[in-house]
């Protein structure tokens, strides 16, 4: 009965989520395609062809993502998953979790705001590693919270286990730590990086515009009016996370959501 349930709100809930991309598919190979009409005219490649045709400023784009992107990551989940080990009892969880969650509280937009006057005494406004520093406490928020769950009592007694044994710090953390949270660190590092790859908010208010990246170029796309390249250039942003996504579904949940041995 319940995977009878299952299939039946899987697949409509599947439908909907895909019906967007396969919109902007459409939509950027399109001739024409007005109401009330339900299907295009004609189809052509001219967005596509206008992209590639300004394919170093993208190019461009995309590494300053990949940049942010990837810093962004990694700084959140080695100092979220440091942060989780020093917060593993469940007397120290409280209160300190209850702090990790407070940027989520808070406007991006007004965060930026908020900041913005002191990046402009620091000399971080503009510059790539000022974004990077205005990403990274929500990233690091979240990354603490994702990883406050790998302490399970199960995983807490093998690292006594391996302490009584004489292992020291350096290879409890490389043979044991490190092992059991490869894919919990692997989903950390994902979804951290995808916060930064897709952020606007931050960008735009503490970019200043010298700072460009493929969500800016999207939102620039859509602002000049041209719905058939504004679609081709969000299949590119969309693009590098859902062949991620495909290569390795396990990045959408940790092994224990999946009912997996840790």
């Amino acid at each position: 009965m319940r995977a009878r349930l299952a299939k039946a709100v899987a697949i409509p809930l599947g439908a909907l989520l895909l019906a967007p991309l396969a919109w902007l598919i459409a939509l950027s190979c399109t001739r024409s395609w007005r109401y009330p009409t339900l299907w295009p005219r004609g189809w052509q490649w001219d967005a596509w062809l206008a992209l590639g045709a300004d394919g170093r400023a993208l190019a461009g784009h995309a590494g300053t993502s990949l940049l942010l992107a990837l810093s962004v990551g990694l700084a959140a989940t080695a100092a979220g998953f440091a942060t989780s080990r020093a917060l593993r009892m469940p007397a120290a969880q409280r209160s300190w979790l209850t702090l990790a969650a407070l940027p989520f509280a808070l406007s991006p937009v007004v965060y930026g705001a908020c900041i913005g006057q002191g990046y402009g005494w620091l000399g971080l406004r503009g510059n790539v590693f000022g974004v990077f520093l205005a990403q990274l406490p929500l990233a690091y928020g979240y990354a603490v919270l994702l990883c406050h769950g790998f302490w399970t009592a199960r995983n807490r007694a093998l690292l006594d286990l391996a302490r009584t044994l004489g292992a020291a710090p350096g290879a409890r953390l490389l043979r044991v730590e490190l092992p059991l949270a490869r894919g919990l660190l692997g989903l950390c590092l994902f979804q951290t990086a995808l916060m930064s790859w897709f952020d606007f908010a931050l960008v735009r208010t503490l970019g200043a515009g010298r700072v460009q990246t493929l969500s800016l170029a999207v939102f620039d796309y859509f602002g000049a009016g041209d719905l058939r390249l504004a679609s081709a250039s969000a299949l590119v942003l969309i693009a590098p996370p859902a062949l991620a996504l495909l290569w390795n579904p396990a990045l959408l949940l940790p092994a224990a959501a999946r009912g997996e041995a840790p």
